[in-house]
């Protein structure tokens, strides 16, 4: 069994992890304890990790109980075989590399695939060149954000719905031009309760985004725009935000059902950060929603 010596991150979320062993495939009780951490903590930091890609994405299913080949880590004897998972293509998130994702920009907080009927469930992301510290990423619990809204607040949504994607005629709340927005083929969006249960462990979190979330069903233009306001004030408070800085050989994970993530603004010609994106089993097809094309392209 690893050595794992953690230091939570903040009271809430995130947890830093060191003694992990990576020379084999890990031993059922680290397994275990790794996912009672992504469960609790959400986000987990491995720093100073020296993995490939193969080794990241076998964390990444690890973490919710499968396997790349569609076998359930708990089925030894693969008599539990399903249809393999939809590998999602790699990405490299960087302001160097060519046809890079996201090369520049401020992203704003999130949740990937939010715009899906089944949302990505883990994402990761691994320092592969980064002039240190690496423009950060910031994350914030939905299920916290839920939990310390204020007894009016929750009434007035709980029973709402919200409606999350990209459409061309729609430009998210940035109001600045370091914004960077991403555009598919075609508009792409889902509605949710605004108190969404994780499809996991059933708690409620307050689920809207400043980047995804298009508007509040049933109430009027102005009502939606003034309560939306109000959410996002209270779901990204200062000081319940988790700043991770990027290093090379830094590992973050973190569960996209649960928390929230955005990124400070990254410059073109700005200290180099080049990361290596990974995430669990594609919950829709690729051919379906296109790859999305980020505004801020300038380089590619």
């Amino acid at each position: 069994m690893s050595d794992l010596q953690l230091r939570d991150l903040t009271s809430t979320i995130g947890v830093e992890i060191r003694g992990l062993d990576t020379s084999t495939e890990l031993d059922g009780a680290t397994c275990d304890r790794l996912r009672e951490l992504f469960a609790t903590r959400s986000v987990l930091v491995f720093p100073d990790l020296e993995i490939d890609e193969d080794y990241q994405r076998y964390l990444c299913y690890m973490l919710i109980g499968k396997s790349a080949d569609g076998r359930s880590l708990d089925d030894a004897d693969g008599q539990g075989m399903d249809e393999p998972p939809r590998q999602a293509p790699l990405q490299i998130v960087s302001n160097r590399e060519e046809q890079a994702s996201a090369p520049y920009g401020r992203l704003m907080f999130h949740c990937d695939t939010m715009w899906s009927e089944t949302t990505q469930p883990v994402i990761s992301l691994y320092g592969l060149e980064v002039d240190e510290p690496g423009v950060p990423t910031l994350f914030v619990s939905m299920g916290d954000a839920w939990d310390s809204l204020s007894p009016e607040l929750r009434a007035r949504v709980q029973r709402l719905e919200a409606r999350h994607g990209h459409e061309h005629s729609y430009s998210n709340r940035g109001g600045d031009d370091d914004v960077i927005d991403a555009r598919f083929d075609k508009s792409i969006w889902t509605t949710t309760p605004v108190a969404n249960p994780h499809p996991v462990s059933g708690r409620v979190g307050l689920y809207v985004s400043e980047q995804v979330t298009i508007e509040i069903l049933d109430v009027s233009a102005e009502e939606n725009e003034s309560l939306l306001e109000e959410l996002y004030a209270h779901l990204y408070r200062p000081a319940e935000i988790l700043e991770v800085d990027w290093y090379e050989n830094q590992l973050v994970i973190w569960d996209n059902q649960a928390v929230q993530h955005a990124r400070k603004t990254v410059e073109l010609d700005g200290p180099v950060r080049t990361l290596r994106k990974v995430t669990g089993p594609l919950t829709f097809s690729l051919e379906s929603v296109g790859i999305p094309v980020f505004s801020k392209v300038d380089n590619q």
